[in-house]
């Protein structure tokens, strides 16, 4: 991952920063950092390693979510992956409606794709279908688009965005989430991306601070280079650090 990588994800993590600073209660934020590591030695050599930072904010008006994630693995010497995320929502919520108003951006890195970076964009509106104490149930919809830089054709994409996220406490140690996302394209019919997560974390600590968490994620593009998977699906066992 170059400077520029670098400076992109310390940049998105000061523009939190100044957010906490814009009348956000900072008792209300909460930060965590993951770290996640596993390798094999025998009839072939391989380590994956995996990080990652999250901050998240939440009141009766706003809220924010921010989040990167770094995934490198090798074997047998060749690199398989090697690829770096940064994803920033904002909400807005009304007084006693459901309804509520979000943008979100993200950028993405990936030395296997046929591009070397690429950022998306969109807003729109969500609905609170279900808020509980231990659970919750949120959509969002709304129009945006992506562009990729690197590839012998940069090419801006117009989407919609449709999505669901969930959250269950099942326990007071013990919760799981998912979040699925379709990205309809607007200028070719059929065509779309998705990215689907589901995380499930085991909390190790009386305090809360230090858990265990199993996540898995896949991201599927209708419009990958020929010659490349459209679907990229990665899991992880992580140890995470509540700050």
């Amino acid at each position: 991952m170059s400077i520029r990588h670098v400076f992109i994800a310390f940049t998105l993590y000061a523009f939190t920063a100044i957010a906490n600073s814009l009348g956000a209660d900072e008792e209300n934020w909460k930060h965590e950092v993951e770290a996640g590591l596993n390798g094999a030695s025998g009839n072939s050599d391989s380590i994956n390693l995996h990080t990652g930072y999250s901050g998240s904010y939440k009141d009766a008006n706003h809220g924010w979510k921010f989040v990167t994630a770094y995934d490198k693995a090798r074997s047998d010497g060749v690199e398989s992956r090697n690829q770096f995320i940064a994803d920033l929502l904002k909400d807005w919520y009304w007084t006693d409606n459901p309804w509520f108003a979000f943008v979100q951006g993200r950028y993405d890195w990936d030395e296997f794709k046929e591009w070397d970076y690429r950022l998306a964009a969109s807003a729109g509106v969500g609905y609170e279908f279900i808020k509980g104490a231990s659970f919750y149930l949120v959509g969002r919809a709304g129009l945006g688009g992506n562009k990729t830089y690197g590839d012998v054709e940069e090419v801006f994409t117009q989407e919609a965005t449709l999505g669901f996220d969930a959250a269950w406490t099942i326990s007071e140690r013990e919760s799981v989430d998912f979040k699925i996302t379709f990205y309809p394209s607007l200028e070719q019919d059929g065509e779309y991306r998705n990215i689907s997560s589901f995380n499930w974390r085991m909390t190790m600590s009386e305090q809360g601070a230090l858990a265990m968490k199993i996540g898995l994620i896949n991201e599927y593009d209708s419009l990958a280079a020929p010659g490349t998977e459209k679907s990229d699906f990665k899991y992880n066992l992580s140890l995470v650090w509540g700050l």
